[in-house]
């Protein structure tokens, strides 16, 4: 029995019929046939019911499916391992303040170790230090919204709820949910001159409602740790992704989702002209990262990791 032979048998379950797994493994009707009939000499039984217009499993069809599929993906496992192996060079990654940190730990200590022959260097961007062509600097950058201005190419790691951060004295810090109408109504924390115009203007209920003017109180805030303190001091409420709440929220800082508002998207993202072979496998390893570890938790241990991480959360 030759991994040709599952592959073909688990093709044609997953296609559900031998025509489209012929089209999938790029193979003649006829050859995926011939495979699944050495597989069954090499078994001594059939896989398949020929009685049925459709694709039926007989009971050791039924009892080989699971073990085929564990098997592929060991053997496909083994080859990408391989493959990542062998990929070198330097990369710099850099990361926004804000993102669903939790996620970034494990995911780059998790890259490192998929790519033990690239060496990634790590870099910490405060709020005032983005603008549109960031990625003429970095190689990849992990964000969220406003994303550069250029074309790029984007894995999604995690979308999440909008809302407001909201200071426990207020009385809509107890609602569920609120909408734009109330938030509207109250004062907003205010931003630093130095955070660049795109994510103010992004991250405002201004942006969100189509150009309501809201107040803006208190000493100007350039990352969210600041936002927080502002916001606990009662000077108003701030637009936030749910994230914050998690990584900043604490003491009199509430948040609330907004009714009717867009999820925010963290995502690995870079430029397009840009994108090697080397960039594109490190985009596909941190999609299937992402899948695999969810749901995340801190860990990690790579000194490297813990300071840029730790930077981040300061900012």
């Amino acid at each position: 029995m030759e991994l040709r032979h599952l592959e073909a048998f688990v093709a044609v379950v997953e296609h559900k019929g031998f025509r489209r797994a012929a089209e999938h493994l790029y193979l003649s009707q006829p050859a995926v046939s011939a495979r699944i009939r050495e597989l069954e000499l090499t078994l001594g039984t059939p896989v398949f019911d020929r009685g049925h217009q459709s694709v039926v499993l007989t009971a050791a069809g039924e009892s080989l499916l699971g073990p085929a599929q564990l098997m592929l993906d060991a053997a496909r496992s083994a080859r990408r391992s391989v493959q990542l192996t062998a990929s070198s060079g330097d990369v710099t990654l850099a990361i926004m303040p804000g993102g669903a940190l939790e996620m970034t730990r494990p995911l780059l200590v998790e890259l490192a170790r998929r790519f033990p022959r690239v060496g990634f260097h790590y870099r910490s961007l405060g709020m005032h230090q983005w603008h549109p062509r960031i990625l003429e600097e970095v190689d990849l950058l992990i964000t969220r919204e406003p994303y550069p201005a250029a074309d790029t190419v984007m894995t999604v790691l995690l979308s999440e709820p909008v809302g407001v951060g909201v200071p426990s004295s207020f009385e809509e810090s107890d609602a569920a949910v609120l909408s734009l109408q109330q938030v509207a109504a109250r004062a907003m924390v205010r931003m630093a001159d130095s955070v660049p115009r795109e994510i103010v203007t992004h991250w405002s209920l201004t942006s969100l409602t189509n150009g309501w003017e809201v107040e803006r109180r208190g000493p100007a805030a350039d990352g969210p740790l600041e936002t927080r303190d502002r916001v606990e001091s009662g000077f108003g409420m701030a637009v936030a992704p749910a994230s914050v709440s998690r990584l900043y929220g604490q003491g009199a800082y509430r948040f609330v989702p907004l009714e009717g508002v867009a999820d925010s998207r963290v995502v690995l993202v870079s430029a397009v002209d840009s994108s090697t072979d080397l960039i594109r496998a490190i985009h596909r390893e941190a999609a299937d990262v992402v899948a695999r570890l969810s749901p995340l938790v801190l860990g990690g241990g790579s000194a490297a990791v813990d300071e840029v991480v730790s930077a981040a959360m300061q900012l």
